[in-house]
């Protein structure tokens, strides 16, 4: 008799899609949770280094959270067709309205005030080794804005696995 009994694993489409979902989250939004972390310690103890950090945080956005976001999506829609679940589910229509809300932040907020918080620093920095207020301003806002949108992933991971 074998010390550990065997496990028969049922793979189906659904399976799949689902795996490819949490995938999704995992690779689109665990490294936006870092990018205030990264952005304090470059302006504290670097600050000729966070003109870099924001184009890397602008890239992540564009090439990482972005196709992230439409696999995310892709994959909801798969699930629920696959499943017959109905729109009206909270949790479904929580994901819905997250998502949009989501990809109307990155394209509509992140991208374009890191493009601008990349030029003020570069602009304060090639005078100086000090960030403006004007720089900092911005930046307090989006970790400001950031925080709001990493409470909207963590709620809706939560609609998606508690169901309620």
């Amino acid at each position: 008799m074998p010390a550990v009994a065997p496990l028969a694993a049922t793979i189906t489409g659904y399976s799949v899609g689902l795996f490819i979902h949490v995938l999704a989250v995992v690779l689109a939004f665990g490294p936006t949770f870092a990018f205030g972390f990264f952005v304090a310690a470059a302006e504290g103890s670097s600050p000729r280094s966070v003109p870099f950090v924001l184009r890397t945080i602008t890239n992540v956005n564009r090439f990482m959270v972005t196709p992230g976001m439409i696999v995310l999506l892709l994959a909801g829609i798969y699930l629920v067709s696959d499943a017959d679940i109905s729109l009206s589910e909270t949790y479904v229509s929580v994901g819905f309205v997250a998502i949009i809300a989501l990809f109307g932040l990155v394209h509509g907020y992140f991208i374009p005030r890191g493009r601008k918080a990349e030029e003020l620093a570069e602009r304060d920095l090639g005078s100086g080794d000090e960030l403006s207020a004007e720089y900092r301003a911005l930046s307090k806002q989006m970790a400001t804005v950031g925080q709001i949108t990493g409470l909207i992933v963590v709620i809706t991971i939560f609609f998606m696995v508690v169901k309620p």
